[in-house]
């Protein structure tokens, strides 16, 4: 196993944990904003896994809202996991793109202006979970923790 994998394995495993929880939640959001930027977007708290800085429009505000999120790469579109962590509602992100889908990413190489549209075709939300999964399993964590809440998928496009 390659040094990289078994650095993610890590990665991964310490985010499952109270502690990992605890840095996603507390540390990450304010780590990540300004190493993302200093890095153009290639580099966050938790390399490898992919993170962007996403950009969005308030829903009621009409204020631009810069947050990090880890994000999969779906062919030329990018998949947006609106978890919240397992919390029992939609994280305010998620409100903000319904309202406005048109959004900036800096992630790298993927960088730019994209729109936001929900997932909701089974079969394609299928297919996007499991790219999610396979990024990081903890969101079968947060599956579970949402209860009956399921957990929004969105597709950013060019």
């Amino acid at each position: 196993m390659a040094a990289l994998d078994v650095y993610r394995k890590a990665i991964e495993q310490f985010g499952r944990t109270r502690t990992g929880m605890w840095f996603a939640t507390r540390v990450a959001p304010k780590l990540d904003p300004p190493l993302l930027k200093l890095t153009g977007g290639r580099v966050s708290s938790v390399y490898p896994l992919p993170v962007m800085l996403l950009t969005t429009t308030g829903a009621k505000s009409g204020l631009r809202r810069q947050l990090p999120l880890v994000y999969a790469v779906d062919g030329d579109s990018l998949i947006l996991i609106a978890s919240n962590y397992g919390r029992p509602g939609h994280p305010a992100w998620y409100r903000n793109l319904t309202a406005n889908p048109r959004v900036e990413v800096l992630a790298g190489k993927h960088s730019g202006t994209y729109t936001a549209s929900e997932i909701t075709d089974p079969a394609e939300r299928s297919a996007a979970w499991d790219k999610a999964l396979d990024m990081y399993a903890g969101y079968s964590d947060y599956e579970v923790r949402a209860g009956n809440r399921t957990i929004p998928l969105i597709r950013l496009v060019r």
